[in-house]
Parts: C-alpha cells; structure tokens; sequence
C-alpha cells in the first residue's frame, strides 16, 4: 500500500466524524477531489493581489488615557483625619477619598455665620427704612441705599453656601475629598496624620479611568517616513506573548523629535474594557507599512508548505481536482505571504488543513 493510501486511512476517523457518511477525499482519474465532505475539515481562499505591506517593529508602553485621567489636589491646608481608599481601589464618582481638618475650613464657617448675622441685620434695616419712608422719615435714597446692602448680604451668603458644597466642607471644621471621576486610584501621596499645605503641587491622589489606555510608541529617525496617521498595527506584551494580540490604529503621530533619544512618538488609542492592558506594560507595536505601487499576490501564511528547500501550496482547479503547486516567497509576515511566483489573483488554494491534503497528494 502506498503512502498516499495509509495517508488516507489515518484520515478517515477524522473526516468520518463530520457527519455520518465518510468525508474522504474523492479520488479519480484527475487525482483528489474538492469535494463537499472534504470542506467540512479545509477551507479556501482567493488569491487577490495587494499593495505590500513591510511590517515595522516598534518598541511601546501602555498608558494611561489623559482624557480619563483626574488629579486631585488639596482646597485647603490642614491634617489628614482619614483616608478611605487604596491604591488600586475603583471609585465612582462623588465617593469619599479622605477627610482633612482645616484652621481655614474654620474661618470659613466663622465666614458664613456672620454673613448670616450681617444679612438679618440689614432685612431689619430694610424694614425700618421702608416704614420711615412711609412717614417721612426716611427719603428714597435711603430706600435704595438699604435694599443695595440687603443685596449685597444675600449674595455674600450664597456664595459662601456655593463654597461649602463646592469643597464638600462639613461640621468640626473639617472637609471632604471626593472623587471628580470614575476609575481607579492610580496614585495617592497622603496618610492619616499627615500636615498637609493648600500651596503644595504633588497631587492627593490620581484617579483614572482604564476602559480606554493609550500605547505610546517610539519611531527611530530613519523609519519616519514609513509611519502615517491611521496605519493599522497589531500589538503583543511580555504578559500576554504571542497568544494574546490586540489590533489597533495610530491615531496621532507627535512630529516632534526627543532631542535625547532622537525618536518620535505615536499614539495607538485601545478599548480596555476588559482591564488587561496594565499602564506601564512594555509592548511590541507591529505597524503595517505600505509600499506603495507594489502589488503582489498575497496568501495566508498557513496555506504555505515548506519541504526541503522549497514552497508549495495546495491549489484547486476550476473543475475541482486538487493538486500541489511550487511558489516563490518574496515576503511573509506572521500573517500573510507575498508571492513573486506561482500563483496569479483569482487562483484558489487550501487555506486551513493544507498540510494534511498536501500529505495525501504525495
């Protein structure tokens, strides 16, 4: 028995698990055959000349989406009561992130009560006028002068309840920190007992949203003019390796030059919602460049075979017998081939399984 034949036989279990009847390769005067049974385990596809593409290899980290990212600062100076959260911790916005006690939270409320006293005074006042006036007592000058300062008191007081609900500031003059955003807390520089000064410039605490991360990229001087805006690219971490791929686009290129490393940033935007993208993961960004003016018939990198020193692929003719055809490989990426040799557009090859009915037409 030949070895196509024993090929065959090792097949039949697999092919007969497709349905009830065997899905063997039909054989005839022309060779295998194409038939129903047999693309229930292979598939096809269409040869179709494309530009080539070159694919560069950028070297990129994960960051955070500046959009989504909030940093929080103290309102006032004084010390720290509590801290409610973590690094780490998710909040939504409006929770409670910590509590200070403030000297000035303190002046503020002593603020507020004489602005209350002040107002009832000058209502009193107002309505001492209005009767004046009533009996001659009083001109409406007067009149006027008392209603401006009435005026005065009562917006004196609305902005100071404006400035409490602003800075969340409660009794025992303390006031709160809350959370502008939703997200998580990615940075916090503060402690329980901790003096705290209203001029400082390090931030509380940063709160970020990771639904959407950026990639940021860098591109060496010499390969400048082979990224554009909109190019698509496929991107792997050292977390993740090979079996994990996430697929995207340069949205922005920054035409600016670092002056240390002579390099050139790209922004690749990714949708996260699944949180596996961590900011700070190194990444590699495979950008797809195009050579422009260069079409080539291209096939996917798995319908390619290598035997010895040479490339085939499984073609099937138009009247659907199978047979083994030599190419000549001019570029292949992880994902397609580009052919110089071979095959020309419209022609069909195996695409999933080539191997196998490769094997069988040996």
């Amino acid at each position: 028995m030949n070895k196509k034949n024993l090929f065959l036989l090792f097949l039949f279990p697999l092919f007969f698990s497709c349905g009830n009847r065997a899905a063997m390769p039909k054989e005839t005067d022309a060779g295998l055959m194409l038939t129903d049974s047999l693309r229930q385990v292979v598939s096809v596809d269409t040869v179709r000349k494309t530009s080539l593409n070159d694919e560069l290899l950028l070297n990129g980290r994960v960051t955070f989406d500046a959009g989504q990212v909030a940093h929080v600062y103290p309102i006032f100076g004084g010390t720290v009561t509590q801290v409610e959260v973590e690094a780490g911790d998710y909040v939504k916005k409006g929770d409670l992130l910590a509590v200070i006690r403030s000297s000035e939270v303190a002046d503020f409320e002593k603020q507020q009560k004489d602005a209350v006293r002040r107002l009832a005074l000058v209502d009193r006042n107002l309505e001492a006028v209005r009767d004046m006036l009533e009996s001659g007592m009083a001109s409406e000058r007067d009149l006027l002068q008392a209603e401006q300062e009435a005026a005065n008191a009562k917006a004196e007081v609305k902005r100071l309840r404006e400035v409490y609900d602003i800075y969340r500031i409660g009794s025992s003059s303390t006031y709160n920190i809350t959370s502008p955003v939703s997200g998580f807390v990615v940075g916090k520089n503060i402690s329980r007992d901790m003096l705290i000064r209203s001029d400082r410039e390090e931030e509380l605490f940063t709160v970020s949203g990771l639904d959407d991360v950026w990639v940021m990229a860098d591109v060496y001087e010499g390969d400048i003019r082979k990224i554009q805006e909109g190019a698509p690219v496929r991107i792997t971490t050292l977390a993740y390796g090979k079996d994990r791929e996430f697929a995207g686009e340069i949205d922005k290129v920054y035409n600016l030059l670092d002056n240390e490393s002579k390099t050139m940033k790209v922004r690749i935007k990714l949708n996260n919602k699944d949180y596996m993208l961590k900011p700070g993961m190194f990444t590699n960004v495979y950008v797809q460049c195009r050579v422009e003016g260069r079409l080539m018939p291209r096939i996917p990198a798995h319908a390619l075979i290598f035997e010895g020193s040479k490339q085939y692929v499984v073609c099937v003719c138009t009247d659907g017998s199978l047979r083994m055809q030599e190419v000549g490989v001019y570029k292949q990426t992880d994902e397609y081939c580009y052919l110089n040799a071979g095959l020309e557009e419209g022609d069909v090859v195996v695409n999933e399984n080539a191997l196998l009915v490769y094997n069988a037409l040996k």
